[in-house]
């Protein structure tokens, strides 16, 4: 009977012992996980955090730069006719988003929405206005006419998708 209690006793010390190192092991790993993600975290940041900051400073510069106000005095060719200035302004939209497509990465959905939406809507202006003139219209005409329709609008879409990037970017404290 003396046998069992020292077996017993020797057994329970046994797995009490291996009990205990092994909630150290597993602290330990805890730990290291805890460490490793930590650091990957940080890492991440430290990478994607620029390019960031780089893709709503972009944005705002693509709206500033598609606002009927800004394109149409940027991109006038004063020499061209009414449906010239309209085919150079649409390439110009699309080709300035098309450059600045990638953004999407780091900004939310409703925000890349916005920037699409605003897009929209300046070729809609530009071809909103060339309707409205007749086939001897010049490009200083339509410009006019694009002008007149964005001051009807109170707060034209590119303006909103910049306040919507602005807000996003202040949330994130970036």
């Amino acid at each position: 009977m003396e046998i069992w209690i020292v077996l017993f006793a020797f057994l329970f010390v046994s797995l009490l012992t291996v009990g205990l190192v092994y909630l150290f092991l597993k602290r330990q790993h805890d730990t290291d996980i805890w460490r490793m993600q930590s650091q990957l975290k940080e890492q991440k940041q430290a990478f994607y955090l620029p390019s960031k900051l780089e893709a709503y400073q972009r944005l705002i510069l693509l709206l500033e730069r598609l606002h009927p106000a800004h394109l149409t005095l940027r991109v006038l060719q004063v020499q061209a006719t009414a449906k010239m200035q309209q085919t150079v302004l649409i390439q110009t939209v699309r080709d300035e988003f098309e450059h600045n497509i990638a953004q999407q990465l780091f900004v939310s959905e409703q925000a890349w929405r916005a920037v699409v939406q605003s897009k929209e809507e300046v070729i809609r202006v530009i071809n909103m206005a060339a309707s409205t003139l007749d086939n001897t219209a010049t490009a200083t005409d339509l410009g006019a006419k694009i002008l007149e329709i964005t001051a009807q609008i109170p707060q034209f879409p590119t303006e909103i998708g910049a306040a919507i990037l602005r807000e996003e970017f202040r949330a994130q404290g970036l």
